[in-house]
């Protein structure tokens, strides 16, 4: 064998042969992600059941458990305050983690693992929450496929792989000096330990250090909610590029050719129809035209009609033109469901890009399935793997075609 190099680059070594062949990605141990929980002037409280470590650019010392310190804003500095009196000289930054590894750190009530680091940026607070990633995952999992049964494990199972995956893959290519995720839907919905449970918990420690990879990279792990029958490409979605492991998978037994019931046929929006007075609809229509495009109202014009004119390889929308009395509006792939956002009325929002539209003379009726992009994994049609008895490998193998499992911790 030829001798390898090791570069550590951030928390990953990569392994470099002298050959040029592909080797697997290793973590040397469990990574510590950051996550970003909020960026405001408010006024924030941190307690604990332990015994709490904080540390500035100056200083570094330690409160007693159950003590309450409180992080603002004030006269263009961040300040930090402990029984009454204010710690000096705090700097851009303050740390604050637990004495034991098993404490909780509480920031307005809510429970996190690890540290919570404070930094002053661009006249605001910004909350990071630095965790071991196995934790971070037992916040992210009850909130991305729910707290199901322990019959359905398998789901959560291959969930909790997804869901290391991507933060994993964040890691590596995030270009941000402060932080690795969002813990809302820009990335991953995170909330601490709040909906911890046993089930969740127990996915996430099954399957500890297991991601899924593409020529021992990590994968763009996508999943969304319900396929409707047959799930995305990314190409008809965000990329003109082929991600082989990111094509249409019919959401049954055969990925190949649909018999029966999809996978996901239990999800309610499974089948789905919004009815609109058409007026209505197109004054939604001239409201986001106004924000896809950046043009005035005036420049808009009339909304005069609304035509589907290319579908992708999974029969999804990927371009769509809106036709005004002042000219016509090309949309295509995943703006076509800002599109057809309805922030006033939620539930009359364009719930995926797999529809079809009838107009008659005063009502517009849309008729579709599935919700949420679409690719990747279908997380309703997991759960209807796993309660069919397939196994986390089986439901990973199916959506995620040609990636593979490593275990790199």
């Amino acid at each position: 064998m030829q001798s390898k190099f090791i570069f550590k680059l951030a928390l990953v070594l990569f392994l470099i042969p002298l050959s040029g062949c592909i080797h697997k990605l290793q973590f040397k141990q469990e990574p510590v992600v950051r996550i970003h929980l909020t960026s405001s002037t408010a006024y924030s409280t941190i307690s604990s059941d332990c015994n709490i470590i904080v540390e500035t650019n100056k200083m570094r010392g330690k409160s007693k458990s159950f003590s309450v310190w409180n992080i603002g804003i004030k006269g263009n500095k961040m300040y930090v305050e402990h029984n009454n009196k204010y710690i000096k000289n705090v700097g851009d930054w303050v740390k604050f983690y637990t004495e034991k590894p098993w404490g909780v750190l509480y920031l307005q009530g809510k429970g996190y693992k690890g540290a919570l680091k404070f930094l002053y940026l661009n006249n605001k607070i910004s909350v990071i929450n630095e965790v071991n990633i196995e934790d971070y995952l037992k916040g992210v999992v009850p909130y991305e496929i729910g707290n199901l049964p322990l019959e359905k494990v398998e789901a959560v199972k291959a969930q909790a792989i997804a869901a290391r995956t991507y933060a994993i893959r964040k890691m590596m290519y995030r270009k941000n000096n402060y932080f690795d995720l969002h813990s809302d839907i820009r990335d991953q919905v995170y909330k601490g330990i709040k909906e911890n449970s046993d089930i969740t918990d127990m996915a996430c420690e099954a399957t500890r250090g297991m991601i899924l990879t593409y020529k021992h990279k990590p994968i763009d792990a996508k999943y969304s909610s319900t396929c409707g029958g047959i799930t995305a490409d990314a190409r008809e979605l965000w990329t003109d590029k082929k991600v082989p492991y990111l094509t249409p998978v019919v959401d049954a037994r055969s990925r190949f050719i649909f018999k029966g019931k999809s996978f996901c046929s239990r999800s309610r929006y499974s089948n789905w129809e919004i009815q609109y007075n058409r007026n209505d609809f197109f004054k939604l229509l001239k409201g986001n035209l106004i924000y896809l495009t950046g043009k005035q109202e005036s420049e808009i014009g009339e909304i005069k009609n609304i035509k589907i004119v290319k579908r992708g390889p999974s029969r999804r929308v990927i371009e769509i033109i809106v036709y005004s009395n002042k000219g016509k509006y090309s949309i295509t792939k995943n703006n076509i469901r800002l599109l057809m956002k309805n922030s006033q009325n939620p539930k009359k929002s364009l719930l995926s890009t797999y529809f079809t539209i009838k107009q008659s003379k005063n009502k517009i009726s849309i008729k579709g399935k599935g919700f949420g992009h679409g690719a990747g994994m279908c997380q309703y049609g997991a759960i209807g793997m796993a309660s069919m008895g397939y196994g986390f490998r089986e439901i990973l193998k199916h959506y995620y075609h040609g990636a593979r499992l490593e275990k790199v911790y």
